[in-house]
């Protein structure tokens, strides 16, 4: 019984860890507006943490059937041990008793085991919820800054383009003053001659 115990724990806490990658995951590769990312994760968070109480109630209705089962059968064998003599009876009451109780204790810290387990299950979703908020943050803050970088380069480029063209202008308009004057220079010696 024990090992069943584990094994749905193990469970438990593997279907609340996967679904906390799974938001994680689907929060970095599926781009939504944040709204829809906190909706989402909100809803899957959610749905985690119903899952995780159900499973936790199965376990603890499964303890307490469980441990009338074994009641009834501890109580059916001291009934029959009874009519065979009053001190083998006394000594099975006792023992049933002893088993009752472990059983009820054995049910008991399942039922807390299971709490704990959804209370870990939502702490995870939470610390995931916080931990995806905190990535598309610094996403955007990433971003942000891209952008401003991109922003001063292009900036700069404008900026040495204009001065290039103007430099350009000031070149071209010199060498279209040297041509004038060489000009005007070559047909007041072409009047002279």
């Amino acid at each position: 019984m024990a090992k069943d115990n584990g094994s749905s724990g193990g469970f438990l806490a593997g279907l609340v860890i996967g679904g906390a990658i799974g938001a994680a995951l689907a929060l970095l590769y599926a781009p939504q507006r944040g709204d829809d990312t906190r909706d989402f994760l909100k809803q899957k968070s959610d749905e985690y943490t119903d899952l995780a109480k159900t499973k936790a109630s199965d376990l603890t209705e499964t303890a307490k059937a469980k441990a009338d089962e074994v009641s009834e059968k501890v109580s059916a064998a001291a009934d029959s041990l009874k009519a065979k003599s009053a001190e083998v009876s006394d000594t099975v009451k006792a023992k049933a008793e002893q088993v009752s109780d472990t059983v009820k204790s054995t049910a008991t810290d399942l039922s807390h085991k299971a709490s704990d387990a959804v209370h870990t299950a939502k702490d995870k979703a939470a610390d995931a919820l916080q931990s995806a908020k905190d990535s598309a943050q610094n996403l955007v803050a990433k971003g942000k800054d891209a952008v401003n970088d991109q922003k001063e380069i292009i900036e700069e480029a404008i900026d040495a383009g204009k001065q290039a063209a103007s430099d350009k202008k000031q070149e071209l308009t010199e060498a279209g003053d040297a041509a004038a004057a060489q000009a005007e220079g070559s047909s007041v010696d072409t009047v002279a001659g």
